[in-house]
């Protein structure tokens, strides 16, 4: 690693790409992982009313993650693809999802992070031959249809503020082998079925590397690849190495022929999975889960002069904790993380919903303060 010939202070994003490349920038800097739904507890009177806005009109996930970005003041930020528009209601218990003839399909998970929880897996898969029937839309045909056209609007505004801005194709490992099957059965699947679990985890990275290509397409300035069930938490080391290893490989050596930085988000307990990870040929290693037993001075010695880390400020100081806990908590990860460069402070994992504003803005005023000297 070596510090960058630095001429007065660096914008966000070229601070975000200098240290996603493992170099060292003038600062540390921040990249919280804040999803909209924190941004609706920031900026609706009622959290609820805004989670059914955003079911029913998604793109206002972006002009949230854009607002939420300036207000806090951070160098990166995630710009996810605005999803399908939907029916939803709030009976005062639960958020029932209706599809287009009236029919319940689901329920909004509003505990667990404002996901639909389907009553049935999209387009299950039983048998090998059901997989034909999974559309595959090429990247050229992908960035003509208005979500990709929404996300490039975004990333422009995005980027005329200065900040970095990455993007996720679909899971194409555990994760979307448990939307194909559901979740008990696809880890049942590894063991009992493999070569099926193959196979659809095989279609998965075809699709998703199409639409990684149209996301680039965007100007986005790195892939994020979001396969959390892929943590040790859930299989093992063995099925890692067997399952996802060589599916996250494929995928990074296709797309970084296009000059894309690609991070890899993992959540829980990725102790045993360090070297693998960064195996994969991802640039960057993240949310170094401290409730999955992640230390951050145990992965930047096994892997930090491979990869560049970002994370690890624990999801629950930030909730429950006072913000000169969450600074101080901070500041001991951009100690543990930031000596030699290629780090970027983050929460563990996606900062809770109903996280005090003050405690996010202690943990980027943490990334600000801190000096390498």
């Amino acid at each position: 690693m070596k510090k960058n010939n630095i001429s007065g202070l660096l914008n966000s994003r070229e601070r975000m790409k200098i240290a996603m490349g493992n170099e060292i920038p003038d600062r540390i800097p921040t990249m919280p992982q804040i999803c909209h739904n924190h941004a609706i507890s920031l900026f609706y009177d009622d959290f609820r009313d805004g989670i059914l806005d955003t079911i029913k009109n998604p793109e206002k996930t972006l002009s949230l993650a854009l607002k939420t970005a300036e207000y806090y003041d951070v160098d990166g930020l995630r710009l996810f693809l605005p999803g399908k528009r939907m029916d939803a209601f709030d009976d005062g218990k639960n958020m029932v999802v209706k599809d287009n003839n009236g029919e319940n399909i689901g329920k909004v998970d509003v505990q667990g992070g404002g996901n639909i929880v389907f009553n049935e897996p999209i387009l299950p898969v039983e048998k090998i031959e059901d997989l034909d029937k999974i559309p595959k839309a090429q990247a050229d045909k992908l960035i003509d249809t208005e979500p990709f056209y929404l996300l490039r609007k975004a990333v422009e505004k995005a980027h005329l503020s200065g900040r970095f801005a990455a993007s996720c194709p679909p899971g194409f490992t555990i994760n979307y082998l448990s939307e194909r099957r559901g979740r008990g059965r696809a880890l049942l699947d590894l063991v009992d079925n493999p070569e099926l679990a193959q196979r659809i985890m095989n279609t998965g990275l075809e699709i998703a590397i199409e639409y990684a290509k149209a996301l680039i397409k965007c100007d986005i300035d790195a892939l994020y690849i979001g396969d959390p069930s892929s943590s040790a938490s859930l299989i093992s080391p063995l099925h890692f190495e067997k399952f996802c290893l060589p599916g996250f490989k494929m995928f990074c050596d296709e797309l970084h022929r296009n000059n894309i930085l690609i991070y890899l988000h993992i959540c829980g307990n990725i102790v045993p999975l360090l070297e693998m990870m960064a195996d994969t040929g991802v640039d960057c290693i993240e949310p170094l889960d401290p409730l999955g037993g992640v230390k951050i001075s145990d992965a930047k010695k096994r892997i930090g002069k491979r990869v560049a880390l970002m994370g690890g400020v624990n999801t629950l100081t930030l909730l429950n904790g006072t913000s000169d806990s969450v600074y101080d908590e901070s500041i001991s990860c951009c100690k543990a993380g930031g000596q030699g460069g290629g780090y970027i402070l983050a929460a563990g994992d996606m900062v809770p919903d109903f996280t005090p504003e003050a405690n996010v803005k202690a943990m980027v005023r943490a990334a600000k303060s801190f000096s390498y000297s």
